[in-house]
């Protein structure tokens, strides 16, 4: 006999090792600031961890940006070069 289905109260939206998007990054660290503020010091340790990711996330997103910007420099110095030996 088969089993019967248990009714999902929750679906995950991410997975273990999936990056949770910005935006929703955002929001999480916007509610918990509103718990703090509204329910008191017990909820800081969820905003000081969604704090942490936040600043982690922009750090990374900042290395990110100045890594394609090298890169773009480099290809467009290779790109000249290039222009110029063909002729």
């Amino acid at each position: 006999m088969a089993k019967p289905e248990i009714p999902t109260i929750y679906k995950r939206k991410y997975g273990d090792h999936d990056d949770v998007s910005f935006s929703d990054l955002r929001a999480a660290y916007e509610t918990a600031a509103g718990m703090v503020a509204d329910h008191g010091d017990k909820y800081l340790p969820l905003f000081e961890r969604l704090d942490q990711a936040m600043q982690e996330r922009q750090h990374q997103e900042s290395i990110k940006a100045r890594a394609l910007e090298v890169a773009k420099r480099k290809a467009q110095q290779q790109k000249n070069k290039r222009r110029q030996h063909s002729f």
